[in-house]
């Protein structure tokens, strides 16, 4: 999920499911003759369940009731079977076992500033069409050999292997600059390959993850030389496309997201980390279901790195069941779709977007201080990213003046 070019803008991520106890979840249901589909208009409406239960009555009576804003941007049309749908489906959340425990030792401190990211060295096969083009990649770079070969940074601040980033992109201004002392942030990413989005905005800390984008075409002629000088310039990690399993984003195909990987991203397996596309935690075909689709699609492709993506709502769970949501989501959901694919074992997890929507600051602040420990003492997420990001009302204050208490909590915990 990212922001539009127009600012006034936001994207609405299809909602989460998986990993909270007593959601339903909605595949294809069908009611006395009413057939429900999980799409991204009804997963708005169970993402702000509170709002819809109050807007669907009134709007099924009378169609021309004002659309909510948090509605705004789905579609009218699936509005009505939408909201028939949530009044016969929706169900109320059943609350959780409380967060597990975290452990009470601290993670090891790596010996080397360099030791998060560890390339396989399973060999793997590049296209006959972007394999000469690659294999200038890096004047560092080398084939494969017996054993694992670490990641290094070689230039800027030096990498310290942290597991946490900062999202950021051209509304972020200077805002790294809040950042810049913290030694827990290791890295960032900006849906793109430009460290630098826009004038004035800029990651002056840590490493840079490129995003693999594409046109219609599924083409992007300034990608491979881009991740070249990146490469050069000790990136650890790529990016697939952002979720693809998103009319709202990427909106790729299964197949279409395999050729795009297949194209632009396995190319440059065995000289950096490969992460999987980063899938929603929808529900039906989206999520983790798309993930093994594509997965399936891409038949031998290497992979690093599993790249999922999770939010849920404030008005439906308490700040303990999200945090217990994310652990459940990590540790049974992916970890499941790990053991069932091959190309998908050994790999970690980066959960490259998280948050609790509609959370106030202090909520905020509270989600991250329970949840950050346990990611971080978590020998299989090599990666984070919640979505605070540098933006005013998120990490960043509303006066653009410092952090936000989530912020602050991102930055020093």
């Amino acid at each position: 999920m990212h922001f539009l070019s127009n600012p006034s803008v936001l994207l609405t991520l299809s909602v989460v499911t998986s990993g909270v106890s007593g959601v339903a979840v909605h595949n294809v249901h069908r009611h006395r003759g009413l057939t429900c589909y999980e799409d991204n208009t009804l997963r708005a409406l169970e993402r702000f369940s509170s709002d819809a239960a109050v807007f669907c009555p009134k709007f099924l009576n009378a169609p021309n009731q004002q659309v909510p804003s948090n509605f705004a941007g789905v579609p009218t049309s699936r509005l009505s079977s939408a909201c028939s749908c949530f009044q016969k489906t929706a169900a109320p959340v059943n609350p959780v076992s409380s967060p597990t425990t975290a452990p009470t030792t601290a993670p090891a401190v790596p010996p080397t500033p360099t030791s998060l990211f560890t390339v396989k060295t399973t060999p793997v096969s590049i296209p006959p069409s972007v394999a000469s083009s690659v294999a200038t990649s890096s004047a560092t770079s080398s084939s494969p050999t017996t054993g694992p070969t670490t990641i290094r940074a070689t230039n800027g601040k030096a990498y310290s292997g942290g597991k946490r980033g900062l999202v950021y992109d051209y509304k972020s201004q200077d805002y790294s600059r809040f950042f810049k002392d913290s030694s827990k942030i290791a890295f960032g990413s900006d849906w793109g390959v430009n460290r630098s989005p826009a004038p004035g905005v800029s990651l002056d800390i840590g490493q840079f993850f490129p995003t693999i984008t594409v046109d219609g075409s599924l083409t992007n002629s300034g990608w491979l030389s881009a991740v070249k000088a990146l490469l050069s310039s000790g990136t650890p990690m790529i990016f697939a496309s952002n979720e693809p399993d998103n009319s709202g984003q990427a909106n790729l195909t299964p197949a279409q997201a395999a050729t795009v990987y297949k194209n632009y991203v396995q190319p440059f397996a065995g000289q950096v980390a490969l992460a999987s596309p980063a899938v929603t935690n929808g529900g039906g075909a989206t999520g983790l279901d798309y993930l093994e689709n594509f997965v399936g699609q891409c038949g031998s492709c290497h992979f690093d790195i599993i790249n999922v993506h999770h939010y849920v709502n404030r008005q439906d769970l308490s700040v303990d069941q999200a945090v217990s949501a994310v652990k459940s989501y990590l540790t049974n959901d992916v970890a499941a779709v790990q053991a069932k694919h091959p190309q998908l074992q050994n790999t970690k997890i980066c959960l490259g977007e998280f948050w609790l929507w509609g959370a106030s600051d202090a909520d905020g602040a509270d989600y991250l201080t329970k949840l950050l420990p346990w990611l971080d003492s978590n020998s299989n997420v090599a990666c984070y990213q919640a979505f605070g990001g540098l933006w005013e009302g998120n990490f960043i204050n509303s006066a653009g003046t410092g952090l936000s208490k989530s912020g602050q909590v991102y930055h020093d915990l």
